[in-house]
């Protein structure tokens, strides 16, 4: 450093000759309108996008909240007419167990009848013993035929020895 150097030749160098005006940074100007131009277009492309977007969203919203509303619908109609065939299921049911018990008494009954009959039945004899007391009923009782026969058509004075 010398002595002759005083403060101006330590300043920076700003491309200004000596006594020119200042105009301004024409150029930078132009770069920050630019700029805020840009920014400008920007933010109205933002705002058209996001009400495209919006409007977008509101028909899928309505198209969503009408198929959601036919489905429940479609739903609701089948839950009514499953619970319309179980309530006649069950109804159905409850009437063929009244009917099934009912029935039961009345095989129950006979069960009980036919075993009565079979205690009346069962005489103790085989089936031999049995023909031969029938088949000598049969013939008491075509003689008894006979008898009363002869006494109509002769009267009392008729004879039993015929038969």
């Amino acid at each position: 450093m010398s002595l002759t150097q005083g403060p101006a030749d330590d300043a920076p160098d700003t491309g200004f000759d000596a006594g020119e005006a200042y105009t301004g940074a024409q150029g930078g100007a132009k770069g920050v309108l630019g700029m805020l131009e840009v920014i400008k277009s920007d933010f109205k492309r933002t705002v058209t996008e996001t009400t495209k977007a919006e409007a977008e969203a509101q028909q899928d919203h309505m198209v969503f909240m009408t198929e959601t509303g036919k489905s429940l619908a479609e739903k609701d109609v089948a839950v009514k007419e499953k619970s319309k065939q179980l309530d006649n299921t069950e109804q159905k049911i409850s009437d063929d167990k009244d009917s099934l018990k009912s029935k039961v008494e009345v095989v129950m009954g006979a069960i009980k009848e036919l075993l009565e009959l079979k205690e009346a039945c069962e005489t103790g004899m085989s089936y031999e013993e049995r023909v031969s007391r029938r088949n000598d009923e049969i013939k008491a009782l075509k003689q008894a035929l006979c008898i009363l026969e002869n006494f109509e058509q002769y009267g009392p004075d008729a004879g039993a020895g015929d038969c």
